[in-house]
């Protein structure tokens, strides 16, 4: 039986729960017992002590009747008045041996000695006993326990009248080991006489053995009564009462009895229960294995027919001819395997198949890739993967609405699957991700059917009779070029495919230089992040020329990156990055401070200029940024007219209520807003007039042919005439030569900025360029051409 089976779960569980139950019984019987045998020892020695007050009484009675027989004996008497002593001796001995009495006395009315069989020499002396006397006196007799030289006696002391008292007689037993051992035998109990003065206990007499004795006077309390003792090593219940009261101290009389012995009967019924759970146990292992068996073979059964079902085996036979519980759970098995057989078939399609589409899946196309690449691996072929992503896609579901999107990609799917080869595959990844299997065709001859493609989405679509233009990017990878196995065979053609739409490409072939670029872009965030901390970046300045005065007493200020590894790194590679990463904030932010503290340096210095700084996408929708600049102003000493903040169309367009609510509180603050790149985006002049912009930028799109182009001039012109009638400052970037500054000085701009002044460059130069630009003090005439 394995110790991992139901069966042996089975025994053990009603094999512990039985011991359980025994084990319980077991205590609480130990512990009821344990305390009545406690109980029961403690009721006797309470009875003992009753025993033993009874024994002394009677004890006390014999000689109470053997004292007064002597007093009332006439010629006793008469031997007292006439002063016989050797009469009265004889008299005394032979009535205390009468009755075994082992002390007999007679004192006087003066409390004398006149006879003392024990000690005849005591005759004339005081009595000792004056209390016992004086309790005789007021009770015509009286009883006691008393020591007398050191041994211990129980007294008793009658008046011998003529008729009048003529003196005392006193008779007495000696309480010994003897004693002790009599009453032991007459009470079932050990018993010992002890004595309690200023040196503490005195063993009298005692039935204990003399390694007990020696024990027991430490452990004992005149204050306990009751109590436990260990003698010798084994364990006493005592009870101490006392019997008297002597000159020397109080007497008591210790009862003591052996727990062992009232205990064994307990222990003998503890064996016998020990006994009886052991077969217990034996006889619950053996019917609990019995019984195991008889509820686990069918079910081993049933569970080697699920093992088969696990396994993909739903064509078995089932026993169900049993009506007992299990032989339900048979049936419900066999229905199970049945139900399972059939849903298996429809998961399995589920699995592999898009519901949409009815196109293999992702899954299903990563096992169809897998496949064709060990086949042309061993045949030593080639094959292709193009990804598709549809372009604008989203705008359908949010403009018609899911399900017509869900239709849009049915018929993408039909038309993709018609645009290819039978051997060929398609699938759909996900969304609006497509992705075409073509064994057997190198990359370098995949243009072809990228252009089937193509001429499919050039046929519009027509759904509900609404027509629809739907575009696509692509890119391809090739087995072996490009990768060896399937995921880095779909990765590459996913790098390609969104290169593809990031430049506008309507396809592009995975280039392996794509991989390192990606790299280097995922390591460039990490090194960004230290060039901000560090203060490895640096600002460069470019100014701007004012056509009216000739005077450069504006700049804008240009992040430059100087990687201590990588060297210069262009602005148009990680600005993007930050862009996209969302770290462009931490950028623009360092910018501005260095930016402002520049300009307030310049300001302090009596040379103020102007400066300009861009502000990126996400910068206008951080609410924090007008506080920031304010604090950067203040940090600075810098009046807010020395600050301009650049921002481009596409800016706007992302999130127009928050970054119009950012740039007014920019605006009040006495800032001046300038439009970057105009003209290269959506926004037109009727929208910019909203806005609380200062200055409008031409972009340098229009400046490189604004000589020789009619249609570059017109718009121009048309730009600065309109800025200037919505009281809007008017600049032109990007100017390389002198002629393109002469024919936007006679069009009316106000500022030129590019190469035909200056680059970029860092401060220090900058100060000495425009220095240098107003020592030679140049005018309108001084900007046209040299000759």
């Amino acid at each position: 039986m394995r110790t991992d089976s139901l069966s042996f779960r089975i025994v053990v569980f009603f094999f512990s729960l039985l011991a359980v139950v025994l084990l319980a019984t077991f205590v609480l019987v130990s512990v009821a017992n344990l305390r009545i045998s406690r109980e029961t020892a403690a009721h006797e020695l309470l009875t003992g002590e009753r025993v033993f007050r009874r024994l002394l009484e009677q004890n006390g009675s014999q000689l109470t009747l053997g004292a007064q027989v002597l007093a009332r004996d006439f010629g006793f008497r008469d031997a007292i008045a006439t002063g016989e002593t050797d009469t009265i001796v004889d008299a005394l001995r032979n009535h205390g041996g009468r009755i075994g009495a082992d002390l007999v006395m007679l004192s006087d009315l003066n409390d004398r000695i006149q006879a003392d069989t024990v000690r005849p020499e005591r005759t004339g002396q005081p009595y000792p006993f004056r209390r016992l006397l004086a309790k005789a006196g007021a009770q015509g007799g009286a009883s006691g326990i008393e020591r007398i030289d050191g041994r211990l006696y129980q007294l008793v002391a009658v008046p011998v009248r003529a008729p009048a008292t003529i003196g005392w007689i006193t008779m007495g037993f000696e309480i010994n080991d003897g004693t002790a051992a009599d009453l032991r035998s007459l009470a079932g109990l050990q018993v010992s006489f002890l004595g309690h003065g200023r040196s503490g206990w005195v063993m009298l007499a005692s039935t204990l053995l003399p390694e007990q004795r020696a024990g027991l006077t430490e452990q004992l309390s005149p204050e306990q009564s009751a109590s436990r003792l260990v003698l010798a090593g084994e364990d006493y219940q005592t009870r101490l009462f006392q019997l008297g009261d002597s000159p020397e101290g109080p007497i008591y009389a210790l009862l003591a009895r052996s727990l062992m012995e009232a205990l064994a009967p307990f222990y003998q019924l503890q064996g016998t229960l020990i006994v009886l759970a052991l077969i217990a146990l034996a006889v619950c292992l053996l019917a609990g294995t019995r019984i195991a068996r008889r509820i686990t073979d069918p079910l081993r059964a049933l569970s080697r027919v699920a093992e088969r079902i696990q396994q993909g085996d739903y064509q078995q036979q089932i026993d169900r001819k049993n009506s007992s519980e299990i032989g339900r759970l048979a049936g419900s098995l066999a229905h199970m395997q049945a139900a399972i057989g059939e849903r298996e078939n429809r998961i399995s399609k589920l699995a592999y198949e898009d519901p949409l589409t009815g196109l293999p899946n992702r899954v299903r196309f990563n096992q169809l890739l897998a496949e064709a690449i060990e086949a042309a691996a061993r045949q030593g072929s080639a094959l292709t993967v193009l990804l598709v992503n549809l372009d604008r896609f989203q705008q359908i579901n949010d403009t018609l609405g899911h399900p017509m999107g869900d239709r849009v990609l049915a018929e993408v799917g039909s038309r993709l699957r018609s645009s290819v080869r039978q051997e060929d595959s398609v699938a759909r990844l996900s969304g609006d991700d497509f992705a075409l299997l073509l064994p057997g065709v190198r990359v370098a001859d995949a243009p072809a059917t990228l252009e089937r493609i193509h001429r499919m989405f050039d046929r519009r679509f027509v759904l509900e009779n609404r027509p629809l233009d739907l575009r696509a990017g692509m890119g391809a990878a090739g087995f072996p070029d490009h990768a060896d196995n399937a995921i880095d065979l779909i990765r590459s053609a996913d790098l390609a495919m969104y290169r593809a739409k990031r430049t506008g490409e309507r396809h592009i072939i995975y280039d392996p230089g794509m991989q390192t670029f990606r790299e280097e872009h995922l390591s460039l965030l990490g090194d960004l992040q230290q060039a901000v901390e560090h203060n490895q970046l640096t600002l460069y300045y470019q100014p701007k020329v004012n056509l009216a005065t000739g005077r450069a007493d504006e700049a804008e200020a240009l992040v430059r990156w100087i990687h201590p590894d990588k060297g210069f790194i262009p602005p148009g590679e990680f600005v993007p990055f930050a862009e996209q990463t969302g770290y462009i904030r931490e950028v623009t932010r360092w910018v501005l401070a260095h930016a402002i503290a520049t300009a307030g340096a310049w300001a302090l210095a009596g040379r103020p200029v102007k400066l300009s700084v861009n502000l990126a996408t996400r910068d206008l929708l951080d609410r924090d940024l007008p506080s920031l600049v304010a604090e950067l102003l203040e940090q600075a000493s810098l009046s807010p007219d020395y600050l301009c903040l650049e921002i481009t169309e596409s800016g706007l367009m992302a999130d127009p209520a928050k970054a119009l609510a950012v740039l007014q509180q920019l605006r009040a603050m006495g800032l001046s807003i300038a439009i970057d790149d105009y003209g290269t985006g959506y926004s037109s002049l009727a929208y910019i007039r909203r806005l609380p912009v200062t200055e409008l930028k031409i972009d340098r799109a229009f400046m490189i042919e604004l000589v020789h182009n009619d249609s570059d001039r017109q718009i121009v012109r048309s730009t600065v005439e309109l800025g200037h009638r919505l009281g809007l400052k008017v600049v032109a970037e990007g100017v390389e030569d002198h002629a393109t500054v002469a024919l936007l000085r006679a069009m009316g701009c106000d500022q030129v900025q590019g190469y035909v002044f200056a680059k970029p460059m860092p401060a220090e130069d900058f100060i000495r360029w425009r220095e240098a630009l107003d020592a030679r003090n140049l005018s309108a005439d001084a900007l046209s051409p040299s000759p």
